[in-house]
């Protein structure tokens, strides 16, 4: 007779590969607090959090499931019954981790739970809302970090808010940098209201919106050239394609994690952005736009790439799951890559090719105003001023590649073996040090191995007038720190610059 700790599922469960092996997990992780959610939002992040450790688990069940067929074995709830008494014992690392995400899996919603009643009175008065409590809640926005991401939170009023575990003083300068430029160029690009709370904030949800109107689209791409020579003037990074959000005739980036960075000092070492022959102080730093021959691939472009609407990629997928003929096999999938970041006019995708000379004007406009305007911006009065002393979020290298990484190193080889996972992990990270980089930034090495160890995209937090990351504060390893880094930007703005971004900008709508 079988174990009775095995689990009688709900039919919507039944999809998620191996989910009675990693029920136990989540016994200690959906207790809410004290929070009464509906049976609907209790089942819905249930199912999120299965899903997700069933994502982290399922390589290495399916290779002890293979192996259980290939001894002669055909009987599932066997196998199930097995690996319920042996993942700590046969995958320890594979155990760690799957008990590191159930637990912040928990803390973050109840981090969520706690802090919105906490803040009520704020976010009411902040957000113009009566009584209101949270009604549901979708935790698969964003990159997380530490357990904790970027979450929608619906309210019983109807309205809905971002939830954001880290600090957002950085959103507001943004939205004062904008507020100037809005000024000057007698436009509207829009903002969103936020309430900072410190390590944490809550922050004004963005709909996505249809285009009405060929007029809705003339300034739509007008305010996106605009908004692509601000992001050049800010030096920033990662504004990809899920960090845009069409509403109506506004483009609006909703992360400002990376609206300013700073510049690293070392040219011997080979970052992402010079392997991939992104131009230093360009438009094409941003992610915005790319040009064919340099910077990012089609599928992450702010903007998008006209023709581009989806990409068809190989991937790795079970088939018949939680049964004895469960597989992992390689199929096509397909993978849309233009959304919510690109416009929609009566039922289609407008890109900006039909558009060209609206966004051209909008960045000429805006790069006019940032050379004729360079006094002031460098003055005290400056409104660039606000970024001084905002938290800053650094990422060593793109979070695709940690993702990459953390996939691979989901092998049942690697999962059975803490000293096996830690000597492959320092290897693959390890590549990008060298000579004596590789002793000069081993602190940079041990932080992304001491994040990843913990399944976390490793990010730096810094200080915007800092030229050295967390943890080696002797060390300068910036040229020029975040605010350095835009004053120099306003220094290189001349007629010659402003002709090359623009040679970028018609290489990308003539891709």
């Amino acid at each position: 007779m079988l174990n009775q700790i095995l689990y009688q599922l709900r039919e919507d469960l039944k999809s998620i590969p191996f989910v009675e092996s990693i029920m136990s997990y989540t016994k200690d992780s959906l207790t809410f607090a004290e929070y009464e959610f509906g049976t609907e939002v209790k089942y819905k992040l249930e199912y999120k959090l299965l899903e997700e450790l069933s994502s982290t688990a399922e390589v290495t069940l399916q290779s002890a499931l293979d192996s259980f067929i290939e001894k002669g074995n055909t009987n599932f709830d066997e196998f199930t019954e097995k690996m319920i008494s042996s993942i700590a014992i046969d995958y320890p690392v594979l155990d760690k981790i799957l008990r590191i995400k159930a637990n912040n899996f928990s803390n973050h919603i109840q981090n969520i739970v706690y802090r919105f009643q906490k803040d009520l009175n704020n976010i009411q008065s902040t957000f113009n809302l009566n009584d209101t409590k949270i009604v549901d809640i979708d935790v698969s926005l964003g990159d997380g970090h530490n357990g904790e991401g970027t979450s929608l939170i619906c309210l019983s009023s109807g309205t809905k808010l971002i939830y954001k575990p880290r600090n957002l003083a950085i959103t507001n300068s943004y939205n004062s940098f904008i507020d100037w430029v809005n000024l000057k160029l007698k436009t509207d690009l829009k903002t969103f209201k936020i309430l900072d709370c410190g390590n944490y904030g809550w922050l004004e949800f963005v709909n996505y919106e249809k285009a009405n109107s060929q007029k809705d689209l003339q300034e739509y791409y007008y305010k996106s050239g605009i908004l692509l020579a601000v992001t050049l003037l800010l030096g920033s990074k990662d504004c990809h394609h899920e960090n845009l959000i069409t509403s109506g005739k506004n483009p609006i980036l909703i992360d400002h994690e990376t609206i300013i960075q700073p510049i690293f000092d070392d040219q011997s070492f080979r970052i992402w952005d010079t392997q991939h022959k992104v131009p230093l102080f360009s438009v094409l730093e941003s992610f915005l736009i790319i040009n064919l021959d340099k910077g990012a691939s089609f599928d992450i472009v702010g903007y998008g790439v006209k023709g581009n609407v989806e990409v068809t990629e190989l991937d790795k997928t079970i088939i018949n799951p939680n049964t004895i003929h469960s597989k992992r096999t390689t199929r096509f999938t397909t993978r849309k890559i233009v959304d919510k970041n690109v416009p929609l006019f009566e039922g289609k995708y407008i890109f900006v090719n039909d558009y060209k000379e609206y966004f051209i004007d909008g960045f000429s406009s805006a790069y006019d105003l940032f050379l004729s305007s360079k006094e002031e911006l460098k003055s005290h009065d400056s409104p660039l001023q606000a970024f001084k002393n905002n938290e800053v979020r650094y990422i060593w290298r793109p979070t695709f590649v940690y993702f990459k990484i953390l996939k691979y190193m989901r092998a049942a080889s690697f999962m059975s073996s803490f000293e096996e996972y830690n000597l492959k992990l320092y290897e693959l990270l390890s590549k990008a040090f060298k000579g004596d980089n590789k002793r000069k930034y081993k602190f940079i090495l041990d932080f992304e191995m001491k994040q990843m160890l913990n399944g976390d995209v490793p990010i730096f937090s810094l200080n915007s007038k800092d030229d050295f990351l967390e943890g080696q504060k002797s060390l300068k390893i910036f040229e020029h720190n975040c605010i350095e880094n835009i004053f120099h930007r306003i220094d290189l703005f001349s007629s010659e610059h402003k002709n090359e971004q623009l040679r970028y900008i018609n290489n990308w709508i003539s891709m």
